[in-house]
């Protein structure tokens, strides 16, 4: 940093991770330059990523048995919410919540907490099954064809309930909630 005057204030020296900022903090363990940025709290202290051993959070293959349980535990409330969802698509929001974060925390708590890639797209596919179903029901309980769905006219639109804005959004939401629980 540098003071009004514009001169670099006395015992800065370059953060070792951003050289462009000037800091007066090191690391308790190495004496690295850290910037309060890069600083990481310790029980001893301000620590660098390195000493602390800052990494991203582990990711596992998922063992085969407790992805077929949470796969199919999964499944089952994606289709209920589906269900729901095709009869009060009003509540699309408060239901596409309920189908992202039902089917990830159910996921997760059957295989222990666990994250990884398996996960998220089993996750994915059980959102889309839910998603599948709600339409599905809907157009079954108006009474529209397959046929009239391709048309996809104002009538049927309105039937449906299908606001392109509104309902794409509530259809992504699930599966960011599965991507972000599983990444």
């Amino acid at each position: 940093m540098e003071s009004s005057s514009g001169f670099k204030q006395h015992g800065e020296v370059a953060c070792s991770y951003h050289p462009k900022v000037h800091t007066l903090l090191r690391c308790s363990r190495c004496g690295k330059p850290i910037c309060p940025q890069c600083a990481v709290r310790s029980p001893v202290g301000l620590r660098c990523p390195d000493c602390v051993g800052v990494r991203g959070l582990p990711t596992y293959a998922t063992e085969t048995g407790y992805l077929l349980k949470a796969s199919m535990l999964g499944l089952v409330l994606a289709v209920l919410i589906g269900i729901v969802w095709g009869f009060f698509p009003a509540w699309g929001f408060y239901l596409s919540l309920a189908l992202g974060f039902g089917v990830a925390e159910t996921m997760a708590a059957l295989v222990k907490q666990k994250r990884g890639r398996d996960l998220m797209v089993v996750g994915w596919v059980l959102v889309g099954i839910g998603l599948l179903v709600s339409r599905a029901v809907l157009a079954q309980r108006l009474g529209i064809t397959w046929d009239d769905l391709n048309a996809l006219g104002p009538v049927v639109e309105r039937q449906m309930h299908l606001r392109v804005m509104p309902d794409g959004l509530f259809a992504l939401l699930p599966f960011l909630i599965v991507y972000v629980r599983f990444r």
